[in-house]
């Protein structure tokens, strides 16, 4: 029976961002875009709101008050909603491309791409079907088992202390190592799809039998490993904004609001701010996205058994 060794697949993400740095950020920036598009159209709205505009005491002092909370201000929030919608799809459209470049990256080996892997193909299409069919199906077992839960934790309610209690913190685990365990399975089977190039749940399944608890294993060494890289970066973030905000003084509630409100004021330290951060920010993104993703299509790797990963790499559409 062929296994796979869950240190080998928690490592396979820093192999990949370290062989593929600039594919790293690539992703990054693609699943960035759509928060930077719901940036760009929040803009006018927050400069506004800065202004005063929407302040009752400014709108009683003009005019044409009302007409304008109504007019050009209104028209400025239902741009933002209208792009706020747009980059929710586009967030779905750049989550599908990167997690597939991202199995393609770990099939390909060392071979390089120009491309960084990025396609629109029927691998893609294969993947979204899979991801939908896996978002509902999860769903409805997670309600479906919820449900059955808090029957049972009804049926038992009439039972004295500490049984009852005893009875619903047991059923809570029982259902979260469940679906926990189910996650772990179903993990398989978007790489699966890229391997054998079809719908591949069943064979994404199967590749899973005999794996159940490893797999498990996996999951929370890459949840161990998100809580510590997530601790250092907002250690850094906050040693970065101490430094940005004027050293100790950010530290006082009066002047660290002082500093934000005054940065619409500010263009050009904003602009530079969003420049100066936005590499990091974009490695980040990539790495939590190759963190979640690389490590099961190594299991796929290991268990489908490909010994040329960099010819299979070739035929993937």
């Amino acid at each position: 029976m062929k296994t796979f060794s869950i240190m080998d697949a928690a490592v396979a993400p820093f192999r990949l961002v370290g062989r593929r740095p600039l594919a790293t950020i690539v992703w990054g920036l693609v699943l960035l875009a759509p928060g930077l598009m719901v940036f760009a159209a929040m803009a006018p709205v927050a400069a506004n709101i800065f202004s005063g505009g929407f302040d009752p005491a400014v709108l009683e002092s003009r005019a044409d008050g009302m007409e304008a909370l109504f007019g050009d201000d209104m028209a400025a929030m239902m741009q933002f909603q209208i792009w706020s919608n747009l980059a929710q799809l586009f967030g779905i459209l750049s989550l599908l491309l990167v997690t597939t470049a991202i199995i393609r990256g770990v099939f390909a080996g060392r071979k390089g791409d120009g491309a960084f892997f990025l396609r629109i193909g029927m691998a893609e299409l294969q993947v979204a079907v899979v991801g939908v069919a896996i978002f509902i199906g999860f769903c409805l077992v997670a309600l479906i088992a919820i449900l059955l839960a808090v029957a049972i934790g009804f049926a038992v309610w009439q039972v004295g202390d500490p049984w009852r209690w005893l009875v619903c913190v047991t059923l809570g685990v029982v259902i979260f190592l469940a679906l926990v365990l189910l996650w772990g399975r179903l993990s398989l089977l978007a790489p699966a799809s890229i391997h054998y190039r079809t719908f591949a749940f069943e064979e994404g399944w199967r590749l899973g039998k005999g794996k159940t608890w490893s797999l498990f294993g996996l999951n929370i060494i890459l949840f161990l490993i998100a809580i510590t890289v997530g601790i250092a970066v907002m250690i850094l973030f906050f040693i970065a904004m101490l430094v940005v905000g004027g050293g100790l003084q950010a530290t006082d509630p009066e002047a660290l609001e002082a500093w934000v409100t005054g940065l619409p004021q500010q263009p050009a330290l904003l602009a530079g701010m969003v420049v100066l951060l936005l590499i990091p920010m974009a490695w980040l993104q990539g790495f939590s996205q190759v963190l979640f993703t690389a490590p099961f299509a190594h299991v796929v790797q290991a268990l489908a058994g490909l010994e040329e990963p960099e010819a299979v790499a070739d035929k993937l559409h």
